[in-house]
């Protein structure tokens, strides 16, 4: 077969000059360019590293392909690749998927050069996109991916890894109606036999622009170990950055420079690149770039899930910036220490340089909260006013210190069993040591710095005196509690009352029923406090006052137990995820229920109030703000202003909640678990506070806004997790870290 330079139209051996262009004609590959008596071969549409992809059509049929041929002087001489390719064919036609290329014929040409029969896309590559149209938005993004990760998906579930995904493997057809549809993967397959082809690419790379494999492989092939999906999960979120930030996170001049980079160097913060990107979002693509395979996302599924929930929560409710004709401003920031992380607003604005200063350009006249972090220092705080004129800031900060004469406040409220206070003197321990938990912590109950040795002897006579008591009236509870039957093998004493929900005379069982469960409500009283905060988020803006009425509130989340009574009473449908033959995972009964939507919750509310004879429902966004906050006292947390790690499931490095009341510091009025462990349901809508300047989103669906944050939140940074804190989802959300707890007058 002859092929023409500059059309790259195929023609016959005996074609010695194209008759569109009138120039020579050169000889590509063996034959008259009829591959098996059936494809003509009617021009190149390109070459990669390891062949070249023709379009062809099928001589009965006339139907189009694309005919992938293996060139051997672009491979290497491997005396097994017609043998390799076949099996590798084989297991990409296996793949059935509407984001994949089909496989559908595979031959070889003259015993020693095989080729690929696919489906034939008409469309442009994503790398071509992403040339023309820079970066793109986190909605576009979503879209994208997500068509992406399904594809990949369908492959990753029979076994097979592709191993070089890159923009240039995607193709976005031109014919679909929607991106679902159009997003079409190439290469299926083929990876394990291009042994040429990571060379190949970065030359291509290099002297066309184009971007090849070196800039999207995981850590793990570079050490030429055998990847598994966990790799393509890394080329994909190399891919997503690239779409939000405009180019790749990590890049050379040669391949070294780019393998030193992947294996050993952190990702660039989107700021870092000039881009302003939601800490929500940013946190999910770089849990798909983390260096460790098992630190990674664990599957498309999870990245796509991941990324759609951050895009929601950032990009629902935002605030936009008046339009008027207001002049800008520039900010000079000058830190003590440089290297510091600057924010505007609490958006990531870049970090100081070696001299310390940053330079921030094009902000707009108005007042404006600026913050600056660095590790081992507290944050520098401060608010702007910006009227066109430049501004000078100069931020010292000072080295954290951690306070270890710090005294709770009268009001905080201490679980049994902890630390209670620190005596200023000696830095003594009074651990607390009473029979009620959550008891108010008097300022009079810190001793005095000087204590005598007499009045230190009388106190250990009276500590051991009460452990004695406390060791009396234990042996008596056991006692009554084996009377009364709490112990197996032990009987009720005859006129003991029957407990609510169980049978006189149960029956042996494998799988025993749970025990009737029972709300255990806290009352919170009437008031009125300052909702949101001005330094917050914008959803969170600006503070204002609310009134709320007196309610109840259930002390903790709604338990797997309680939901199990609710299913097995009603019969409801579908079940949450993490249960296993229709109930909770043994051991997990007292941990808060978990993947159920707005629609559950309102059945099991309706549930819960004819079986107690009350009006349960969810919690207001206000209601729920105003007990995590005591009321009045607008704490940023249950237990005060600062944040402390005992007091809350947050941090973790998965999604999985803790047992409820566990690790928590309950509110003032005895209410747990109101940061950390799961998210939780409100009742309001999503909305913005009045004066805030900004728009709600239009939705398909009722969206409602969440709050408390659960074990995956973060209490530090951008994202930290506080009670003003209020994302928003669609009511159909079934999510790992959303739950719920109820509320009643």
């Amino acid at each position: 077969m002859r092929e023409c330079q500059t059309c790259k139209t195929c023609f016959a051996d005996t074609v010695t000059t194209c008759p569109n262009e009138g120039m020579p004609t050169v000889h590509t590959i063996p034959g008259d360019g009829v591959l098996e008596g059936k494809y003509h071969i009617e021009y190149r549409l390109g070459q990669g590293g390891m062949g070249v992809v023709y379009k062809a059509r099928h001589a009965y049929l006339k139907t189009l392909h694309a005919i992938k041929i293996i060139l051997p002087d672009l491979v290497g001489n491997d005396p097994q690749l017609v043998t390799r390719f076949r099996q590798e064919a084989l297991a990409a036609a296996a793949i059935r998927h509407q984001n994949v290329v089909s496989v559908s014929d595979y031959g070889v040409i003259n015993g020693n050069v095989p080729f690929l029969v696919m489906e034939y896309v008409e469309g442009e590559s994503l790398h071509d996109l992403l040339a023309r149209e820079g970066k793109l938005s986190p909605e576009n993004a979503l879209e994208l991916i997500s068509a992406i990760c399904a594809g990949v998906g369908a492959a990753h579930h029979q076994g097979i890894v592709h191993r070089d995904l890159k923009p240039l493997n995607i193709m976005i057809c031109s014919d679909k109606p929607n991106m679902s549809q159009a997003v079409k993967i190439l290469d299926f397959g083929l990876a394990k036999i291009k042994s040429g082809e990571l060379l190949g690419s970065f030359i291509q790379a290099q002297t066309t622009g184009l971007m090849g494999s070196p800039y999207y492989m995981a850590p793990e092939q570079w050490a030429d170990e055998d990847p598994d999906s966990r790799a393509d999960i890394y080329s994909l979120g190399v891919m997503l950055f690239q779409m939000l930030a405009g180019d790749v996170p990590f890049k050379g001049s040669s391949i070294p420079a780019i393998m030193k980079k992947h294996i050993s160097d952190p990702p660039p913060t989107f700021a870092s690149l000039g881009v302003a990107m939601p800490p929500e979002i940013e946190r999910a693509v770089f849990h798909t770039l983390e260096k460790a395979p098992s630190a990674r996302t664990a599957s498309v599924e999870m990245m796509v899930d991941e990324f759609r929930r951050a895009v929601e929560i950032s990009s629902n409710i935002h605030v936009t910036a008046n339009a008027g004709a207001l002049p800008v401003s520039t900010i000079r920031v000058h830190t003590r220490p440089a290297g510091s992380k600057i924010f505007v607003d609490n958006v990531p604005v870049g970090e100081s340089r070696v001299d310390g200063s940053l330079l921030l350009e094009g902000i707009q006249s108005g007042n404006h909260f600026l913050r600056v972090s660095h590790n081992g220092f507290d944050d520098w705080v401060d608010s702007v006013v910006c009227d066109g004129k430049p501004v000078d800031i100069v931020a010292e900060l000072r080295h954290s210190q951690p306070d270890i004469n710090a005294i709770p406040r009268p009001d905080t409220r201490i679980p049994l069993g902890e630390t209670l206070l620190v005596d200023p003197a000696g830095s003594a321990q009074i651990s607390a040591a009473a029979s009620t938990p959550a008891i108010p912590t008097p300022m009079q109950s810190v001793p005095p710095p000087a204590v005598t040795a007499k009045r230190k002897k009388t106190g250990l006579f009276i500590g051991i005196g009460a452990l004695f008591v406390l060791f009396v009236l234990g042996i008596a509870g056991v006692a009554a509690a084996y009377f009364l039957g709490f112990f197996p093998g032990s009987k009720p004493i005859a006129n003991a009352p029957a407990t609510p929900g169980t049978n006189a005379s149960p029956a042996a069982s494998s799988t025993p029923e749970l025990p009737a469960i029972k709300a255990n409500l806290v009352s919170i009283p009437a008031g009125t406090f300052r909702m949101g905060r001005n330094d917050g988020q914008p959803a969170e803006r600006p503070e204002h006052e609310v009134t709320v009425d007196a309610f109840r509130m259930d002390r903790t989340e709604v338990t797997n137990a309680e939901y199990y009574e609710f299913v097995q009473a009603t019969g409801h449908k579908p079940l949450p995820a993490d249960w296993v033959n229709g109930r909770p995972l043994e051991g997990k009964e007292n941990y808060p229920v978990r993947f159920v939507n707005m629609d559950d919750v309102l059945a099991f509310a309706g549930w819960r109030s004819k079986r107690d004879n009350v009006q349960y429902r969810l919690p207001t966004d206000a209601e729920w703000e105003y007990a995590a906050r005591n009321g009045s006292d607008s704490d940023l947390y249950p237990w005060g202003d600062g944040f402390r790690q005992e007091c809350a499931w947050v941090d973790q490095s998965n999604t999985e909640p803790t047992e409820v009341g566990k690790h928590t510091c309950p509110d003032k009025w005895g209410v747990a678990d109101l940061i950390g462990n799961v998210y939780e349901w409100t009742s309001s809508k999503a909305y913005l506070y009045p004066g805030s300047g900004g728009t709600v989103k239009e939705s398909k669906e009722p969206r409602y806004m969440i709050r408390g944050g659960s074990a995956f939140s973060k209490s530090s940074g951008d994202a930290a997790i506080t009670s003003t804190s209020r994302p928003d989802v669609p009511a159909s959300t079934r999510d790992k870290e959303l739950g719920f707890r109820l509320v009643t007058k």
